[in-house]
């Protein structure tokens, strides 16, 4: 339901467009629904505030705010792109990803 990929962290405006597949499965995935590897991955360009927040010793916790804040995509919002591009399910990336 919408409300659940909003909690998800699926933005509000891809809500509509959102189309989630479930892997069926068959002999050669050994019935997972998975075949071959996809990376989720998260990119964290040093800008000029990320820099000064690790120079003063900010934890983790400040520094992921602060990325996110300038538009950082986290590892969960990674692999909610690739959901939406039917990659992979839901289900996986909640197995692999914390919450942001």
């Amino acid at each position: 339901p919408p409300h659940t990929l909003l909690e998800l962290g699926v933005p509000q405006e891809e809500i509509d467009q959102f189309a989630p597949k479930k892997g069926a499965g068959c002999p050669n995935c050994g019935m997972t629904g998975y075949r071959g590897r996809v990376a989720l991955y998260e990119v964290m360009p040093l800008h000029e505030e990320l820099r000064e927040l690790v120079l003063a010793g900010a934890n983790s916790l400040e520094i992921k705010r602060a990325a996110m804040r300038i538009g950082v995509k986290t590892l969960r919002q990674s692999g909610l792109t690739k959901v939406g591009e039917g990659v992979t399910t839901i289900e996986e990336v909640l197995r692999v990803t914390m919450a942001d």
